[in-house]
């Protein structure tokens, strides 16, 4: 599913995840105050898989079943399942085609009768959905994006990201206006014909500092910044306006999806890639914002995005991995922003005991007494280095401490028990009996969203039609009638929208910058409140 910088992962069974955030200059200071506050103990947590869909787990009838079965269990109460893998669906789509995957039966929609088992058994289902990567080698099924818009199509009709040297990477481009609204479209399409309790982002962020180099994303940065020619991959205007770009598809997508089903949650996967950041200034060093461009917790602090999974994936039986995920996790505990974060361990990279210890102290309080809203596991299908599904492709697995190794796929069964009795296993290594305690000992609830389930803010999105140059980049400043509040300064995307949350109930006054357009915006609690300025 994700990749890591320090891991062997097979292009098949590799999904890699992830995202970015600054509006313009002084945009922190116009949001309401959203400090870091002391949470209290939770009440509830939030325990799920991620499924993906390059292995078994839900394509069949009885792979649900059985799916269900283990959560239940494991005393799970999520399932955070791939239903879109690049660019195919797993589902019914009206604007993707169905996978082709020949282990899923004709007929047969994986999503629809997870959503019916699942919630029969009490149990939340997040649609997971690879964002920007469409294309990963073999053939493209009928009506794939990659056919009309891939990198031979012409003009504004190459979506394709490239790299500084032209190099073709299978992703979108989230600076392309078309590619983003594209996307967005996928993830709205879904939600209107499923009953999901979230979708979930992924693949949400560029490679590397090189990538981005679409011919139309080169072309709108200059003419927002009055420049000519190839950006430097480390140029810092060049770096933020892409952390824009992911961040203006993540607002897109938050906003829209509100106003179609306010309920169901937008969370993504998240990267956490190196040492976890000790402050707020180490944030900016991390390898989430400064390699792949993916501000995240920006993201959290607009409020955005409901929650954040961080994918962990460090080896406990390395000391600098081991030291890596606790700082992670201290640094999310403290900066979750009235939103919240699941900590994504990579189960598939640790032994049994070693995954216990990790969402041991993820359940922890940090010392400033804050917790995570809980733990997403990954994977279901490899639940430990047992079943790692890459070392039984030929991954080196001559650095584990345990030799030889051996694939046992049935240590999957032991792995989900453990999480929720005491129980003990025999290493398939050393032949040593290993016992455990549980982590999931009993039942828990999904810890409630108060501004999804009781909101006392809203929202506006809208869209500038006719501005006197572009309207690419334009900006809109929003302030309350009555002055109650911090002038809020917005930024169109490169179709014209804008969109704004966390808005006091009330009247607003909403002007566009260097023009005399403005307009009179009443904003209603759990609503989204549509403006259209028909023209400058």
């Amino acid at each position: 599913m994700r990749k890591h910088k320090t891991f062997f992962l097979s292009s098949w069974f590799a999904i890699g995840l992830t995202i970015s955030f600054l509006l313009i200059p002084g945009w922190f200071s116009n949001l309401p105050n959203r400090a870091i506050a002391t949470l209290p103990p939770q009440t509830a947590e939030f325990r799920a898989f991620w499924v993906d869909a390059f292995n078994p787990g839900f394509k069949t009838p009885q792979e649900v079943t059985k799916l269900i079965a283990d959560a239940q269990r494991a005393n799970a109460n999520a399932i955070v399942a791939q239903v879109r893998r690049r660019g195919d669906a797993f589902y019914t789509s009206s604007i993707e085609p169905r996978t082709t995957d020949p282990n899923v039966p004709a007929g047969f929609d994986p999503l629809q009768d997870l959503i019916d088992k699942a919630h029969a058994a009490g149990i939340e289902v997040h649609a997971w959905m690879v964002t920007l990567p469409v294309v990963s080698g073999g053939k493209l099924p009928a009506g794939h994006v990659w056919q009309k818009h891939g990198p031979s199509a012409s003009g504004r009709d190459n979506w394709a990201m490239l790299t500084s040297s032209g190099e073709v990477k299978g992703f979108l481009d989230p600076g392309h206006p078309d590619a983003l609204d594209y996307t967005v479209s996928v993830y709205l399409d879904l939600l209107k014909r499923y009953d999901v309790d979230g979708v979930q982002l992924d693949y949400v962020r560029y490679g590397a500092p090189n990538w981005g180099y679409n011919p139309t994303s080169i072309a709108r940065f200059n003419q927002q910044n009055g420049r000519s020619g190839k950006p430097a991959p480390t140029d810092p205007l060049w770096m933020q306006w892409r952390r824009e770009q992911v961040t203006n598809l993540v607002r897109k997508l938050y906003v829209e999806a509100l106003a179609i089903k306010p309920r169901v949650k937008i969370t993504a996967a998240t990267i956490a890639w190196g040492d976890g950041p000790k402050s707020d200034r180490e944030w900016m060093q991390t390898q989430p914002y400064k390699e792949v461009l993916q501000d995240w917790r920006a993201w959290l602090e607009e409020g955005i995005l409901d929650m954040a999974m961080p994918m962990t994936y460090q080896r406990e039986y390395k000391r600098s991995q081991k030291v890596a995920y606790d700082n992670w996790i201290e640094y999310a505990k403290n900066h979750q922003y009235n939103r919240q974060i699941a900590i994504g361990p990579g189960n598939y990279l640790n032994y049994i005991e070693d995954t216990l210890s990790q969402v041991r102290r993820a359940e922890a309080p940090s010392a400033l007494g804050n917790h995570l809203a809980g733990t997403v596991l990954y994977s279901y299908a490899s639940s430990n280095v047992y079943t790692n599904v890459e070392l039984r492709s030929g991954g080196n697995s001559r650095d584990l401490p345990r030799q030889p190794w051996k694939y046992l796929p049935k240590s999957n069964d032991l792995f989900y028990t453990a999480l929720s009795q005491p129980s003990q296993y025999v290493d398939g290594a050393t032949g040593r009996t290993v016992e455990t305690q549980p982590v999931w000992a009993m039942p828990a609830a999904v810890p409630d969203m108060p501004w999804k389930s009781r909101p006392t803010a809203g929202a506006i999105a809208g869209n500038l039609q006719q501005c006197e140059r572009t309207c690419d980049g334009a900006s809109l400043t929003l302030q309350a009638i009555d002055a109650s509040s911090k002038v809020r300064q917005l930024r169109a995307d490169g179709k014209g929208w804008f969109g704004a949350i966390e808005l006091s109930p009330g009247s607003y006054q909403l002007k566009v910058d260097g023009s005399q357009v403005q307009q009179t915006v009443d904003v209603v609690a759990g609503e989204v409140t549509k403006v259209n300025f028909a023209s400058l």
